[in-house]
C-alpha cells in the first residue's frame, strides 16, 4: 500500500513538472511576442517623428509665403493662414519628446513669439507711412532722394521802379517747375497749366513790390520749407525704421530657419544614430525572441512527445491496474458469493439439527418436569438459542456484505419488544448475579412500524455484551422517544454497564469486524465471533440511525442508540402468539396435511406438535413418495422441505401445480427450509410455493403459518 502511494506521488510530481514546464515555455513565447510587437511600435513612432519634422519644414515655408502675400496685398486671409500655420508648427514642436528636442524646440518657440511682435510693429509702421510713400512715388518715382536735401531759393524777378508805367510783353516759355514750387502750387491750389496759358496770353507788368510783402513771402516759404524738411526727415526715419524692422524680421526668419536646420541636423544625426542603435538593438531583440520562440517550440515539441509517451505509459499502467482491480473485484465478488454460499450451506446444515433440538426442547418444556429437569431443559434451550444466534450473525453479516439484507415493515409495540428482550436476557444476568434494569417510564405507549426482529437483534447483542463484560454491579437499559420534524418517532435507547470498560486505544475499532476486547487476567474468558457489534452498527445504519459509545476503562461502558421509526397510521391490537392461537384453535379440526422431509428428526418434531394439537397428517421422506401420496389422497395443505435427494421441494411443487385435477393443483404448499436468503425465497414463490418458514421455528410460528392458508 505504501509503495502504491509513493508511485502515485511520483507520477503526480512528474505531471506537475510537465505542466509547469509547458506553462513556462508558453509564458516565454508570450513575452517574446510582446517584445516583437513593441519593437514594431517603436519603429512606427520613429517614422512619425520624421514625418512631423517634414511637416514643420513645409509649414514654415508656407507661413513665409502667406506673410509675404499679407505685407504685399494687406488681405486679412493671408494673415489668418499665416497665424494658423505658426500655431500648428508650435503645436508640432511641443509634441516632440522633451528629452530629445527640449532645447531646440524652446529656441524656435521663442523666436516665433519674437517674430510675431516684430511683424505687428512692421505692419503698424507700414500702414502709417503708406500714404506718404504713395505720394512720394507719384511725385518722383524714378528719383531717389539724396542723403541730404538742399533747398534752392525761388527766383525773384528784377524789380524796377516804374511809376505808373505798365509794360506788357509776351510771357516767355515756362520753365520746368522746381520741386518746392510744385509743393507750393499744390498747397495754394494753383493750376500751373492755367497760369502758363495765361502768361502766354497776357503781358507782364512788373510792378515794384513792396518790401514788406517780400519779407512775408520769404518767411512763408521758409516755414513751408522747414515743414517739408521735417516731414521728409520723419519719412526718412520711418523708412529707416521700416528697413530695420524688415531686416529684423528677415533676421528672425533666418534664425528660425537656421534653428530648424539645426534641429533637423541634430535630430537627423541623433535619429540616425538612435536608429542605428535601435536597429541593432531591435535586431538583437528580434533574433533573441526568435531564438527563444524557436527553442520554446522545440522544447514544447519534445515535451509533447514525452508527455504523449508518459500519458500512453500511464494509460497502459492504469489500464493494467484497472484490469487488476477488475479482476480483484471480480475475484472478491466471487469469493463473497462463495463465502455467502458456504455460510448458507453451513446455515442450512446447522439449522436442521438446531430445529430438532429447539423443537424437542420446546415440546419437552411443555411436559411435566421436576426442577432439575426444567433447569436442564432451560439450559438446553438457552444453549441452542445462543448457537442459533451465532449462526444468524454469520449469515446476517454475509448478507450485509452482499447488500441483500433488508428491513421488514411490521406494526409492533416497542415496549412489548423491550420487555421480551429483557426477559430473555435476564437468565444470563441471573447466572452472573447481576441486576438487569429496564427504565422506560418516560417513554410513551406507541405502535410503530418497522422490523421488530432486527430491533431485538440489536438490543440482544448490546445487552449480552454488557452482561458478558460485567462481573459485578448492574446492566441498565433506558428507553425514551421523541417525535421528529418529519413525523417519525425517534427511539432513544441507552445500554450501560459497570463492567471492565474499553480503553481509548481500542475504542475507535470497537465496530470493526472480528474486533474483540480480550481480558488476559480472566482464565475463564470466552471469546465471541467478533461480529456482534459490527452487525449492530450495520443494522443501525440500515435503519438510518446512529450508534455511539462512551467508555471509561475499569468503570463501564454506555452505548447510545437513535433509531427512527414511522408511527403506525391505524393502531390496532397486536395479539401475542398464544392469544392468536387460542382464538383460532378450532380451525385445526377436520384438516389433513402432508409433511415431506428427508430428516427424521424434523419429522419427529412436527409429529409432536401436530399430535399435541390433534392435527391429522401423513409423512414422506422424498418427493416421489410425496407425489404418489398426493395423487392417492386429498390434503388440505402440503409442508415440504426444499433440499431432498431425488425430487426436491421445488420440483415437487411444480408437479403439484401441473396436476390434472384443478382442485388439487390449487392446494396450498408451504416450504420448511434452512435457506434464509431473499433470493431463495423469491425463487420459492415464483416456482408456485405459497409461503415458507425458516428453520428453526417455534411451534407458534408453524401453527400461525398453517392457519394463514386454511380456508
Amino acid at each position: 500500500m505504501k509503495n502504491k502511494r509513493i508511485s502515485f506521488i511520483v507520477i503526480l510530481v512528474i505531471i506537475v513538472l510537465f505542466i509547469g514546464l509547458l506553462l513556462r515555455t508558453s509564458f516565454n513565447q508570450y513575452t517574446e511576442q510582446k517584445t516583437l510587437q513593441a519593437t514594431s511600435l517603436q519603429r512606427d513612432a520613429n517614422n512619425e517623428q520624421i514625418y512631423k519634422l517634414d511637416t514643420i519644414n513645409m509649414g514654415m515655408q508656407e507661413a513665409e509665403n502667406n506673410f509675404r502675400m499679407y505685407t504685399s496685398l494687406w488681405e486679412k486671409k493671408y494673415f489668418i493662414k499665416y497665424s494658423q500655420g505658426i500655431r500648428h508648427i508650435s503645436s508640432l514642436l511641443e509634441s516632440f519628446s522633451k528629452e530629445d528636442l527640449n532645447a531646440v524646440s524652446s529656441d524656435i518657440s521663442s523666436d516665433l513669439a519674437k517674430r510675431n511682435k516684430q511683424i505687428l510693429l512692421y505692419a503698424k509702421i507700414k500702414k502709417m507711412t503708406d500714404s506718404l510713400m504713395s505720394v512720394n512715388l507719384k511725385v518722383d518715382t524714378g528719383t531717389t532722394l539724396p542723403a541730404t536735401i538742399s533747398f534752392r531759393k525761388p527766383p525773384r524777378p528784377v524789380v524796377k521802379k516804374i511809376i505808373k508805367t505798365e509794360v506788357i510783353k509776351p510771357v516767355p516759355e515756362a520753365k520746368k517747375t522746381k520741386f518746392f514750387q510744385r509743393i507750393k502750387s499744390a498747397i495754394l491750389n494753383k493750376d500751373d497749366k492755367k497760369d502758363t496759358a495765361l502768361t502766354s496770353k497776357t503781358e507782364t507788368v512788373i510792378i515794384e513790390a513792396n518790401e514788406n510783402d517780400n519779407i512775408y513771402t520769404r518767411k512763408n516759404l521758409e516755414d513751408v520749407e522747414k515743414f517739408y524738411k521735417n516731414l521728409f526727415e520723419s519719412q526718412r526715419g520711418n523708412h529707416k525704421l521700416l528697413t530695420e524692422n524688415e531686416r529684423a524680421i528677415l533676421k528672425t526668419n533666418g534664425q528660425i530657419l537656421d534653428n530648424i536646420k539645426v534641429m533637423f541636423n541634430e535630430f537627423r544625426t541623433r535619429e540616425h544614430q538612435l536608429q542605428q542603435a535601435r536597429k541593432m538593438s531591435l535586431r538583437d531583440q528580434t533574433l533573441h525572441s526568435l531564438e527563444v520562440i524557436g527553442t520554446s517550440g522545440k522544447i514544447n515539441f519534445l515535451i509533447n512527445i514525452v508527455s504523449m509517451i508518459v500519458i500512453i505509459s500511464l494509460l497502459i499502467i492504469l489500464y493494467r491496474a484497472y484490469n487488476k482491480i477488475v479482476k480483484a473485484n471480480k475475484l472478491a465478488s466471487e469469493q463473497v458469493i462463495v463465502k455467502s454460499r458456504f455460510f448458507t450451506s453451513i446455515s442450512h446444515e446447522m439449522r436442521t439439527p438446531l430445529n430438532a433440538i429447539l423443537g424437542a426442547t420446546e415440546q419437552l418444556k411443555a411436559t411435566p418436569l421436576n426442577t432439575e429437569q426444567a433447569a436442564m431443559a432451560n439450559l438446553l434451550e438457552t444453549s441452542s438459542s445462543m448457537l442459533l444466534s451465532a449462526v444468524n450473525e454469520i449469515l446476517d453479516f454475509s448478507r450485509m456484505e452482499t447488500g441483500k439484507l433488508s428491513l421488514s415493515k411490521t406494526p409492533f409495540h416497542y415496549k412489548t419488544i423491550l420487555h421480551e428482550i429483557v426477559a430473555a436476557t435476564a437468565v444470563l444476568a441471573d447466572q452472573k448475579g447481576l441486576k438487569l434494569i429496564l427504565n422506560q417510564k418516560d417513554a410513551p405507549e406507541l405502535l410503530i412500524t418497522g422490523d421488530p426482529y432486527r430491533l431485538k437483534q440489536i438490543l440482544v447483542n448490546l445487552i449480552a455484551n454488557a452482561i458478558k463484560f460485567t462481573d459485578q454491579g448492574e446492566v441498565r437499559v433506558k428507553v425514551n422517544s421523541k417525535k421528529t420534524e418529519t413525523g417519525q418517532v425517534l427511539l432513544l435507547i441507552e445500554v450501560s454497564d459497570t463492567g471492565i470498560g474499553i480503553s481509548e486505544k481500542e475504542l475507535p475499532f470497537i465496530f470493526d469486524e472480528f474486533s474483540q476486547v480480550i481480558n488476559n487476567k480472566r482464565m475463564d474468558w470466552q471469546k465471541g465471533s467478533g461480529l456482534g457489534l459490527p452487525i449492530c452498527k450495520k443494522l443501525v445504519d440500515l435503519h438510518h440511525g446512529k450508534i455511539t459509545v462512551n467508555s471509561i476503562l475499569g468503570k463501564g461502558t454506555t452505548f447510545h442508540l437513535e433509531l427512527p421509526y414511522a408511527i403506525a397510521a391505524h393502531p390496532q391490537e397486536v395479539l401475542t402468539d398464544k392469544e392468536a392461537l387460542v382464538s383460532r384453535v378450532d380451525a385445526f379440526k377436520n384438516i389433513h396435511l402432508l409433511v415431506v422431509d428427508d430428516a427424521n428428526m424434523n419429522l419427529l418434531v412436527i409429529k409432536m406438535i401436530f399430535n399435541k394439537h390433534k392435527i391429522s397428517f401423513d409423512t414422506a421422506t422424498n418427493g416421489e413418495d410425496a407425489l404418489k401420496a398426493f395423487d392417492a389422497q386429498h390434503y388440505d395443505m402440503v409442508l415440504t422441505d426444499i433440499e431432498m435427494p431425488g425430487m426436491d421441494g421445488v420440483e415437487l411443487t411444480k408437479k403439484i401445480r401441473a396436476h390434472y385435477d384443478i382442485k388439487k393443483c390449487r392446494t396450498p404448499i408451504i416450504a420448511i427450509t434452512g435457506q434464509i436468503s431473499p433470493e431463495s425465497h423469491q425463487n420459492y414463490i415464483s416456482s408456485g410455493l405459497n409461503d415458507y418458514i425458516v428453520k428453526p421455528y417455534k411451534e407458534s410460528e408453524l401453527l400461525e403459518k398453517i392457519l394463514d392458508y386454511l380456508p
